[in-house]
């Protein structure tokens, strides 16, 4: 007689499961509206179509970008997708978009590095292997010899070395190198290996090959790129006494040109509710399969899933248009923004993906739900957090026991090239970067779910190919991106009752979670005790606003009803006030008083000013402009304390102050003294002096981007 005991178990076991799988769905869709968009996605259609565009060497602004742009344009069209078409934006190094100048076209017919001593060797050739070639090097026909100066932008760098007429070899910044070796010291060209962004895996691939950017407003100049190995193997000759002669032939030139910029949409059903947009870079030197055809090809992969089950009524259709744009990176998308003032007032959330498909295991990379900025607190994160976490808990459900296959949102089918691999992903906090920094940027204010693989040990290099790329992966994003987007363009006043409690346990979750760095400071013995309290309490006093803020715009943004968040508010009032409390308490125990005084510098006469946005949209760095260098110039620009990595002990332990110019920027808005935005920077990241922040302000001033009233 057969045991029943087993049996039981499994049926115990399946329950088990279901309930687990119930628990993990994501709150804001219904089960079957959930299961309709997972089950609709792909991972092999944005493989095949990846495949396609890692064939070409997608630089902004040549025949090549426009070669991807056509196919992307092919592809929405053939999805449906309602107005496909492609814009294009005149560049000539002048015109403006918004704060940022446009930059140059570039058009290359050929280029070649041999080495014709002390043995003949082909070391580049751009048609085979575009990425040696670095942009924006211009014609050249040139036999001299190579010269090394190691880093290449020191001036010490070039002592005893005439470099005059001659080939340098440098690994430091091209563009420096090239100021510094070109255009000042006579220089006929470079060869660089200038190293990788750097990682814990950084230097033990020998082989990469990194792209490399030359500085197209200077008015000549040529670079080819080397492998690690390669440059050793030229030094190694040099050291033995064995003068390396090359000869560089490039038929290239740099002028005014275009961007394009291609758009599709869905559209919504109220033509007032405004939009969602979906945003990516298409530009990258060829392979660039993870950067970023990866995120190319998963923002058309949701468009054709939500257009499908939208068109064919299994979804409802929601009232705010679904927008998707294929640009370069953040040049377009400011020149996009800055033609449509129309569409960009009617954004309300931007999906942005950058970096999305590489495997975990062979990239090094985790997949990144990145927040809003503090200056910008909003719902899409909440939103985009909770679809991730459905879907890892699918996979890791998967993974564990091999049950629920469906949840794990897998690319096997049809013998599609996916992995079973968990779904590594999290939450982390704002990070730079990307077209998401306009997005996100004060005067356009349109809160993006950022997603992105970091790290990714071959980014920006030759091996960013097909072959690191995970189907799964790739359809594991496209349902994140699918299903947020649509929550975002579906969101209506009925559904606040519903989701508020959720966001508002969220900023429960965050504020106690911040009495643990509050504490922090109050023991930091870098701060000054007489300032470690007012830093704690500040850092509490920060969070709550921003999450009351979070939760009063999601009300907002949903139409319910005025006052809604109140109650939410009020609680994170009460819970903010035990932890002072608590704080309070710990500094007693140190021998601290008064930690919650105003400090002296709050009363000086620049803490007390207020400074107001003027002139154009747009934050002040971009992929090849930065306001304050064309309107200071380099010297005013290096004595920013801020900007100077040499001028603080805190930025250097921060490892740069980029990020901090950039919130205190967004947080100028008219109301707030410089006072308030010193502290509202200080407690997103680290305490900064109230001078440092001044006088940043005091160069954005200058620049004719913010005025005192």
């Amino acid at each position: 007689m057969p045991c029943v005991r087993p049996i039981r178990i499994c049926l115990l076991l399946s329950a088990l499961c279901e309930c687990v799988a119930a628990y993990a769905q994501q709150p804001f869709l219904a089960r079957t509206d959930w299961n309709l968009l997972r089950d609709s996605t792909t991972g092999s259609a944005p493989y095949e179509n990846l495949r396609f565009l890692t064939g070409l060497h997608r630089v902004p602004a040549t025949d090549a970008f426009d070669q991807a742009a056509d196919f992307v344009l092919r592809k929405a069209t053939e999805y449906g997708l309602n107005d496909a078409h492609a814009e294009r934006f005149e560049i000539d190094g002048q015109t403006q978009y918004g704060l940022m100048r446009s930059y140059f076209g570039w058009k290359v017919q050929s280029a070649s590095l041999w080495q014709t001593g002390p043995e003949p060797n082909l070391i580049a050739d751009w048609s085979t292997d575009p990425i040696r070639l670095a942009d924006y090097s211009r014609s050249a026909d040139v036999s001299a010899q190579l010269i090394d100066v190691g880093d290449g932008t020191k001036d010490a760098d070039y002592h005893g070395r005439e470099v005059s007429g001659k080939i340098v070899l440098a690994d430091g910044v091209l563009s420096e190198v090239q100021a510094l070796a070109l255009m000042k010291l006579g220089a006929a060209g470079i060869v660089s290996d200038m190293p990788n962004q750097s990682t814990a895996w950084s230097g033990l691939d020998p082989t990469l090959i990194r792209w490399g950017h030359l500085d197209a407003r200077q008015a000549r100049g040529f670079a080819f790129m080397v492998s690690k190995a390669t440059a050793a193997g030229l030094r190694a000759q040099m050291t033995a006494g064995q003068p390396v002669m090359l000869h560089a032939r490039v038929q290239a030139e740099v002028g005014p040109g275009h961007w394009t910029v291609v758009s599709a949409t869905i559209p919504g059903d109220n033509p007032r509710a405004g939009e969602i947009v979906y945003s990516c870079h298409l530009d990258h030197e060829r392979p660039g399969a993870n950067d970023n055809g990866s995120g190319c090809v998963t923002i058309l992969e949701s468009a054709r899933v939500l257009n499908r089950l939208i068109g064919e009524d299994r979804l409802p259709r929601p009232a705010r248009t679904l927008r998707f744009i294929w640009s370069p990176e953040i040049e377009g998308t400011m020149a996009y923004l800055a033609k449509h003032p129309d569409i960009r007032k009617a954004m309300r959330a931007d999906v942005h993906m950058d970096m999305v498909g590489g495997d975990p295991f062979k990239n090094k990379s985790v997949l990144h739900v990145t927040e809003t900025p503090w200056s910008l607190p909003s719902y899409v994160t909440d939103v985009g957090a909770a679809v991730a976490d459905t879907i890892r808990a699918g996979a890791g459900g998967y993974t564990d026991d091999g049950s629920n296959a469906a949840a794990a949102v897998l690319e096997d089918r049809n013998g599609a090239p996916g992995t079973r691999n968990a779904f590594f992903v999290d939450q982390t906090p704002y990070e730079e970067g990307s077209d998401h920094d306009v997005y996100d940027s004060s005067t356009v204010a349109i809160p993006s779910l950022y997603l992105r693989d970091w790290p990714d040990i071959y980014i920006h290099t030759d091996h960013d190919s097909l072959n690191q790329i995970d189907a799964t992966k790739l359809r594991r994003v496209a349902l994140l991106g699918a299903a947020s987007g649509y929550i975002y363009a579906a969101l209506r006043s009925a559904q606040v009752p519903e989701f508020l409690p959720f966001f508002a346990a969220r900023s429960q979750q965050r504020l106690a979670k911040s009495f643990e760095r509050a504490q922090g400071l109050l023991l930091n013995g870098t701060i000054a005790p007489a300032d470690a309290g007012f830093e704690a309490h500040n850092l509490i006093a920060q969070v709550l606003r921003r999450e009351s803020v979070m939760l009063r715009n999601f009300v907002i943004e949903a139409s319910g009803t005025p006052g809604s968040a109140e109650k939410s508010v009020a609680a994170l009032k009460s819970q903010a006030a035990i932890l002072d409390e608590w704080l309070d308490a710990a500094a007693s125990q140190r021998g601290l008083k008064d930690t919650r005084g105003t400090p002296r510098w709050r009363s000086e006469p620049i803490a007390l000013r207020v400074p107001h946005r003027i002139g154009e949209f747009g934050p002040l760095t971009y992929q090849n402009d930065d306001v304050l260098q064309a309107r200071l110039g380099a010297a005013r620009v290096s004595t920013i304390q801020l900007l100077s990595g040499d001028s603080s002990r805190l930025l250097n332990a921060q490892g740069t102050g980029a990020i901090f110019a950039y919130e205190i920027l967004n947080f100028v808005d008219g109301k707030r003294t410089v006072a308030d935005i010193r502290d509202a920077v200080s407690a997103e990241f680290f305490p900064l002096p109230l001078a440092m922040v001044a006088d940043y302000l005091q160069a954005c001033e200058e620049a004719k981007v913010i005025t005192y009233h």
